[in-house]
């Protein structure tokens, strides 16, 4: 019996291979995703390339960006003190340029820890006088070392008597510290930089860093991923200015959309931990609320702390974030979301 195929069947057949071949191609051509570990630092620090001139540097204490360019090197964080020479040699493997302006999301001692050793490695942005001297006083200028830049409530912080001595060597405090309106905008190394003051979260004086072009954020400490997320209610930390951040953050990110599988979208940079995307913060955004909810319905049942605390509101969450021992444990999380909500305004 002779079978014969209509021409149409056949030419959408072929259709549908030319369809199929080229699909494959695209897939075989899709680039390499663009954040690759470098597993080369000694001391503990590994390098992550994020992006063509985008680097987080994890194990000096917080996660630190390091952004290259035309100017050289722009740091947002500087880790421990005690670290400050690896971290110094990391940032040497990357490039030969000198550090240039740090930026600091908060004032924590593992994030600007690092600050004057690593400010004095590097080299004020503005010019010399034709005296040989910068221009500019010597607190602009850093007495020709790096600047740093940060809230205001972050030099109030560092800059504090603890005893007799000041909580930092002032050769590390803010060169600039910005004030009133809640973003700092400024331009380096070719990118578009905004500082957003994040008042009231992790406590009163964090920041979030978006490198505009390189499209990379630096979150600070409001997202941990060691840990359910710190409150320091003393410094001015409160559960709805921490909640208030994630939106933000979330808002400032791009989905890789509508091509899903892509590796293009916004990456964002956590104090600790890997490298996330939007779909990772509105994940650790929701677990927050949910906590949230769960305390605040409790406490119209009129019920205590520590029933609150027996009644386990994180529940579904502590395995991979609720430690019951070290810094920041499960229930202080707890506790502090617990006095944030039942605070007298």
């Amino acid at each position: 019996m002779n079978l014969r195929v209509p021409s149409a069947t056949v030419s959408r057949v072929r259709w549908l291979v030319v369809i199929l071949v080229l699909g494959l191609g695209a897939l075989a051509e899709r680039p390499r995703a663009q954040a690759q570990p470098q597993r080369t630092a000694p001391g503990g620090i590994e390098t992550l390339q994020i992006r063509p001139n985008v680097y987080m540097l994890a194990g000096a204490g917080a996660n630190i960006v390091v952004h290259v360019g035309w100017m050289g090197v722009v740091l947002v964080d500087t880790g421990s003190a005690n670290m400050s020479d690896q971290v110094l040699a990391a940032i040497q493997r990357i490039t030969d340029q000198k550090i240039r302006f740090i930026i600091n999301t908060t004032a924590d001692a593992d994030h600007v820890g690092g600050n004057a050793p690593l400010a004095r490695a590097g080299r004020t942005l503005l010019r010399y006088n034709a005296d040989g001297g910068f221009g500019g006083n010597d607190f602009q200028t850093n007495s020709g070392a790096a600047g740093v830049m940060a809230q205001e409530n972050v030099l109030t912080r560092m800059s504090a008597t603890v005893g007799d001595k000041p909580a930092f060597p002032g050769e590390g405090w803010p060169t600039e510290a910005f004030t009133g309106a809640r973003v700092k905008s400024l331009y380096l190394n070719g990118d578009g930089v905004q500082i957003f003051h994040q008042p009231n979260a992790h406590s009163d004086g964090d920041s979030i860093v978006a490198f505009r072009r390189a499209d990379v954020i630096a979150a600070g400490p409001i997202i941990d991923l060691r840990t359910f997320p710190v409150i320091d209610l003393e410094r001015g930390g409160s559960i709805a200015g921490l909640i208030a951040a994630l939106n933000n953050l979330v808002e400032m990110t791009i989905p890789p959309a509508p091509l899903n599988w892509h590796e293009d979208r916004t990456f964002v940079v956590p104090s600790y931990g890997r490298v996330m995307d939007q779909a990772d913060v509105v994940e650790y955004r929701d677990m927050v609320v949910v906590i949230r909810d769960r305390i605040d319905d409790l406490i119209k049942k009129g019920m205590s702390l520590e029933q609150i605390i027996k009644a386990d509101p994180t529940k579904g969450y502590r395995k991979q974030y609720g430690p019951s021992t070290g810094r920041w444990t499960n229930d202080m999380f707890v506790t502090a979301i617990y006095k944030s909500l039942t605070a007298k305004s």
